[in-house]
């Protein structure tokens, strides 16, 4: 794929990645239902995965949820402008999926959504994301801040992947591989440092194995 790399088109960059790179990793995803699934991408940031989504899946029902005012003015504006219908946002702070009825969904996106915090959270988004994926649904996971992981105790660890692993199975799940296109962790993009800088770069962002879970 042509990116430019410079800092000056970092976001025509991330456009062009949403419509190519990003699309193509959510149509290797383990899905049952691949011409019109209901997805769901918590913790939305400002986006990126949200509208490749929605190019993967243009008959699909893409719902976001996030909780940043900042994040969720941006996105919306963006949806609007680009005249996008198929992505709903839920625009709260939530404790659990009661948005999502029983067996409902067929895709739920947790990147970069599990480390902080007590460590409740990422336990409330294991138990209720499996109530909300159909039976082989898939849970989707970018696993970054391993090192800010908590344990069930709230204790701060370093996580490994067979560690995610072994976890997120104890759920009923199991574990169905990655993709070959990479997950993208956006934070630097979006970090006040590294914005005044001025020296991000699209080749310069984390690039990460996706871990694809299957709901038993």
């Amino acid at each position: 794929m042509n990116y430019s790399n410079t800092n000056e088109h970092l976001y025509n960059d991330i456009a062009l990645w949403e419509k190519t790179d990003g699309r193509d990793l959510f149509l290797e995803m383990p899905l049952t239902e691949k011409d019109a699934p209901s997805v769901l991408d918590f913790g939305y940031g400002f986006g990126e995965n949200l509208f490749a989504l929605s190019y993967a899946y243009p008959t699909g029902k893409i719902y976001g949820i996030d909780c940043s005012p900042v994040c969720q003015k941006e996105v919306g504006e963006k949806i609007a402008a680009r005249g996008i219908k198929n992505i709903t946002l839920i625009n709260k702070e939530v404790h659990n999926l009661q948005d999502f009825e029983n067996d409902s969904l067929d895709l739920v996106l947790l990147y970069d959504a599990l480390h902080g915090g007590d460590g409740k959270g990422k336990y409330m988004l294991f138990e209720e994301s499996h109530r909300v994926l159909k039976t082989r649904g898939c849970l989707s996971i970018l696993p970054v801040h391993l090192s800010n992981w908590r344990d069930r105790e709230g204790k701060k660890k370093t996580y490994s992947l067979k560690m995610i692993i072994d976890e997120v199975q104890s759920f009923g799940y199991e574990y169905a591989g990655t993709c070959s296109q990479k997950g993208i962790h956006w934070e630097k993009c979006h970090t006040l440092y590294y914005i005044k800088k001025g020296i991000i770069t699209f080749d310069i962002l984390e690039r990460v194995d996706v871990m694809n879970f299957k709901k038993k």
